[in-house]
């Protein structure tokens, strides 16, 4: 009666980027400084009060290019004594470049701060209401060191050794779970057995990054919507793939175990090519972005990271769970936001019209994530998107130009295309690498690659290849590693991994299990999980019988 499921269901995720090109600068109203200020400062130069030297502010992934820039060693914005020399200083006399600081002073006034472009690059053809909108805060990354004093972190590292991490899973189609404690949701802090964890970082949430985030984005309605510790074991999640804070109109990361070349890095191009690690030197220091900053985690193996996260957003938003400030964007021609609109459009309103209508205003600006959305819904018509998205190298793209050709069998130029995708990391693409060198399409068969490319895949959340795994004896671990993979797979969704374990469960003699686990398959639209549990309520395995159902899913499985 039970069928083992061979099709791989294809569920892309989806994509946002921006460019990368450093600035530094002294930062703070008015921006136009007085000649005295800056005369100053020079004299502070001269005199070795001021750390001023080159250093490598991008460290580079690797093949791509390293940019190094002049650093200024004092960003105060507005410092209590109004003197860029005092600032200057003061920093120089913490050997950590930091600002010396009580966490009592609260403020972040005068902690160092370095803001970083991250436009889109033209070269890529961005166009220039894509590159320079206008909003507060927009295409910038901004780090500011010592947003947690030394004391704060260590407060924090006491009482973590107390507190029980969970599981969390988060976003829509390709969720990611790492040990999560959330201390604030919907804008209220959640106290109980967190309540230590809260006294550690309430100040420095309430009183220095929400205010500090308020000025730069020139909104005084920001609240922390969402606070939480996030924490990255390298033996079980060492990726996050590539994605943006929807939900948050700004977001702060607090390093708390930074790493170089390790942990959280932005791609501001289509490709690979121009991702960037965020310099985050010391326990303490943070990085703020705002909605439009395409972001994701690496870690080196034996880093064990953990990062306070703020996601901010407007007080009403907050309460609501909205995101209103993207209509109001798109009205006045916001090409990110024209973007974030079409995907909501797309994904929760079910609105395909109203979507492409959003697309099409981002792709005319050269926006490739809107490209390769608007030619998926366009069908073969918007084909000639999805090439030039895939031209300019954005991954997605790159798989679904990839997955025509193999449809119109050129198994060689699709391997190609897959392979580009890949070398990106991208999940979809080094699934279908491991499916070619699994089934030897374009490619001869290599079991060894096609695990390798798969548990890449895998441990990038990506359902398609969790389920590969589970189904293809590739795991190493056996029975065990393939019932876990298929767990995974199942728990994100995906029908025919629930139709597989319930194979399993039914074959051990587990029939209340499998009935349970036929039922999520059937609800998910897998037919064969249909004709499976119209079996097990005709005959009352599992559970009672029940005849009408039994009719009911076995019509629906053949419609």
């Amino acid at each position: 009666v039970f069928c083992s499921v061979t099709a791989l269901h294809v569920d892309r995720p989806h994509r946002h980027a921006m460019h990368r090109r450093t600035q530094h600068r002294l930062v703070g109203p008015p921006r136009s400084r007085p000649a005295s200020a800056l005369a100053a400062l020079a004299a502070a130069v001269a005199a070795g009060a001021v750390l001023i030297g080159t250093a490598t502010s991008w460290t580079a992934w690797p093949g791509a290019s390293t940019s190094s820039s002049v650093v200024v060693g004092v960003h105060g914005r507005r410092h209590a004594s109004g003197s860029a020399l005092a600032a200057a200083r003061r920093l120089s006399s913490d050997k950590d470049g930091q600002t010396a600081r009580k966490s009592s002073e609260g403020s972040w006034r005068g902690l160092p701060e370095i803001v970083l472009d991250v436009r889109p690059p033209a070269a890529a053809g961005a166009g220039e209401h894509w590159r320079a909108p206008g909003r507060p805060g927009a295409k910038e990354l901004r780090i500011l060191r010592g947003a947690l004093a030394g004391d704060e972190v260590e407060a924090v590292r006491s009482a973590v050794q107390c507190t029980a991490f969970e599981q969390e899973a988060e976003g829509s189609t390709n969720p990611v779970r790492t040990p999560v404690v959330v201390l604030k949701s919907r804008g209220r802090w959640t106290g109980g057995f967190t309540v230590d964890l809260q006294r550690a970082v309430e100040a420095a949430v309430e009183e220095r990054i929400i205010p500090y985030m308020r000025e730069v984005y020139a909104d005084s309605s920001l609240v922390a919507s969402e606070v939480l510790l996030r924490r990255y074991m390298p033996s079980a999640k060492a990726e996050h793939a590539l994605h943006f804070d929807h939900h948050a109109a700004a977001t702060c990361v607090v390093d708390l175990a930074p790493l170089p070349s390790s942990g959280l890095f932005v791609q501001p191009g289509p490709g690979a090519d121009s991702r960037m690690f965020v310099p985050l030197d010391t326990a303490g220091d943070a990085v703020i972005h705002g909605w439009d900053v395409f972001h994701g985690v690496k870690l080196q193996s034996g880093h064990e990271r953990m990062s306070l996260i703020v996601w901010a957003k407007p007080e009403q938003d907050a309460t609501s769970g909205l995101t209103s400030w993207y209509r109001a964007l798109g009205d006045i021609g916001d090409v990110d936001a024209a973007y974030r609109l079409g995907v909501e459009a797309e994904e929760e309103a079910r609105d395909m019209t109203t979507a492409m209508r959003w697309y099409s205003l981002a792709a005319e600006e050269g926006h490739w994530m809107a490209m390769s959305r608007l030619g998926r819904l366009s069908g073969g018509q918007g084909f000639a998107w999805t090439q030039r998205a895939a031209g300019v190298g954005w991954a997605d793209s790159q798989v679904d130009v990839g997955d025509a050709l193999q449809q119109a069998g050129d198994h060689a130029a699709a391997w190609d295309s897959y392979r580009a995708a890949a070398a990106q990391r991208h999940p979809a693409g080094l699934h279908r690498v491991g499916v070619c060198h699994l089934r030897g399409v374009g490619v001869p068969p290599d079991q060894v690659a096609a695990r390798e490319h798969l548990e890449a895949s895998a441990r990038l959340g990506w359902a398609d290849a969790q389920f590969a795994l589970g189904q293809s004896g590739l795991a190493g671990d056996g029975e065990a590693e393939k019932e876990a993979w298929l767990r995974a797979a199942s728990a994100q969704g995906h029908p025919a991994a629930a139709n597989a374990l319930a194979v399993a469960a039914s074959m051990a003699g587990r029939h209340e299990e499998a009935r349970e686990l036929l039922s999520v398959a059937a609800h998910r639209g897998h037919r064969k999980a249909m004709m499976n549990l119209s079996m097990y309520l005709r005959q009352g395995v599992g559970g009672p019988a029940d005849p009408a159902s039994a009719d009911e899913w076995a019509a629906r499985a053949q419609a």
